[in-house]
């Protein structure tokens, strides 16, 4: 499946949860967003979020610039290979958003990064 057609199947499932939750629809007017504007996150970034619950959503890709001072759980829409290895040898979990939707869904104490 191309990157295109990966974030349409994602837009439709997240659409869904839109209509319940102003936090699904804030996240789907960025996927809904030209891929030019598609956001790109180093991972250093995530040190300075203050996530009561620990978990943070980035809409884009995840780029493994620095390194993670805390385990937090990170969704993504894409991660690079370094970032994906460096949140988990930080103690933390990483999931791609589609199968974060498919496994749990809840926004609750998710912080939007980026």
């Amino acid at each position: 499946m191309s990157g295109s057609e990966k974030r349409r199947a994602l837009c439709i499932k997240v659409r869904r949860m839109a209509k319940r939750s102003r936090f699904w629809a804030a996240v789907l007017r960025h996927l809904e967003a030209s891929s030019r504007r598609m956001r790109a996150v180093n991972i250093y970034r995530l040190n300075g979020v203050d996530a009561p619950a620990g978990k943070v959503l980035v809409v884009g890709k995840l780029l493994g610039g620095g390194s993670l001072k805390r385990p937090l759980k990170v969704v993504a829409f894409d991660f690079s290979d370094a970032a994906y290895r460096k949140v988990l040898e930080a103690g933390g979990e990483a999931y791609y958003l589609e199968e974060y939707i498919d496994k749990d869904g809840s926004s609750k104490g998710l912080v939007i990064v980026g």
